[in-house]
């Protein structure tokens, strides 16, 4: 009978020393696969094409697929940038890009879609036109402004004006972005113009002006905090907007996103708006009998479901004004 026990405790002993091995080894196989992690990221870091002058960071767009990491930060003044097509990474490393200015739109061409699934050949200025699967990351966009006249549909961000399945990671945003249009659709965003991807961590104190030029025909406006239309994901942004619609048509404004909406039709995503926050005001007016009149807190028109959608708040005034003698600006 003793010996019988003592087999028992002794197949206890064995099985927890078993289970504490087995433990042991996964805690080890973590911490190697962290550190190893760090090394890759390191490594990675390493063979990243070194950015430190504003000739550096014009020298993107001969390799737009590559990727970058800055040195040192960049004061823009003074230099002409056109927008370009990025599908790389950048990463600011913590540095900052002071003083970009935006006086023209890019070469590339995207169909975008209004709230009635209609599709329109569209523009984009920003630091990239169109961010396709690239990476910005630890970065800061300081003192950014973009004055932009269109007679097409465009959008105007900063540092997209259009992102197709983009990454947008850790970064700070500041300036003022002026878009005057008149063509159907446009809008401006704080962030990016129009699109989708992942936008996290991000702290975007804007001013946003969207101007409709011409008072005969009807268009749809468009104006986000974050982006202006489109379907993101936005993961604990902080969002300042400072912003200014004057509309002969349809007005589309939010703290956030003027419109969510998931195209082409047909296709199916569940999206993600978790922990933001939105400070400020959006004073717009909309002459048009046939009213929207869309402004607030932080979807202007949902379109579809947000899926995921939980921890956000917001300090934010949508002021609608009626008087259209006069486009409206910053006091």
């Amino acid at each position: 009978m003793e010996d019988t026990v003592n087999n028992e405790s002794r197949s206890v002993i064995i099985v927890d020393l078993v289970i504490g091995i087995f433990f042991c080894i996964l805690i080890s196989l973590a911490i190697l696969v962290l550190k190893n992690q760090r090394v890759n990221d390191k490594l990675t870091s390493l063979t990243y094409t070194k950015i430190h002058t504003a000739e550096d960071l014009a020298n993107i767009k001969n390799d737009p697929k590559g990727h970058y990491i800055l040195k040192a930060d960049i004061d823009m003044t003074g230099v002409t940038w056109t927008p370009f097509t990025f599908e790389g990474t950048l990463d600011g490393d913590g540095h900052k890009i002071k003083n970009l200015k935006v006086l023209t739109v890019g070469n590339a061409r995207e169909t975008t879609y209004d709230g009635n699934m209609k599709g329109y050949d569209t523009c984009f200025a920003a630091m990239f036109d169109v961010l396709r699967g690239g990476k910005v990351k630890n970065l800061t966009l300081e003192n950014y402004e973009a004055e932009i006249t269109s007679d097409q549909p465009c959008f105007a961000g900063s540092i997209a004006g259009f992102t197709d399945n983009a990454l947008v990671r850790d970064c700070k945003v500041s300036g003022k972005i002026t878009l005057r249009a008149h063509d159907r659709m446009f809008g401006t965003g704080g962030i990016a113009g129009y699109g989708t991807g992942r936008f996290e961590s991000i702290d975007s104190d804007m001013v946003l002006i969207c101007i409709d030029t011409d008072r005969a025909n009807k268009d749809e406006q468009f104006m986000g905090g974050a982006l202006a239309a489109g379907f993101p994901d936005l993961v604990k942004c902080n969002i300042r907007i400072d912003g200014y619609a004057s509309e002969h048509g349809y007005a589309h404004n939010g703290g956030l996103i003027g419109l969510y909406m998931i195209y082409p039709k047909g296709y199916l995503y569940e999206g993600t708006f978790d922990t933001n926050n939105v400070t400020g005001k959006i004073t717009f007016f909309e002459d048009n009998e046939d009213r929207r009149a869309y402004c607030k807190p932080f979807v202007g028109e949902l379109m579809n479901r947000i899926i995921h959608e939980r921890n956000n708040t917001h300090s934010f005034e949508s002021k609608e004004v009626f008087t259209y003698d006069t486009d409206l600006m910053p006091a």
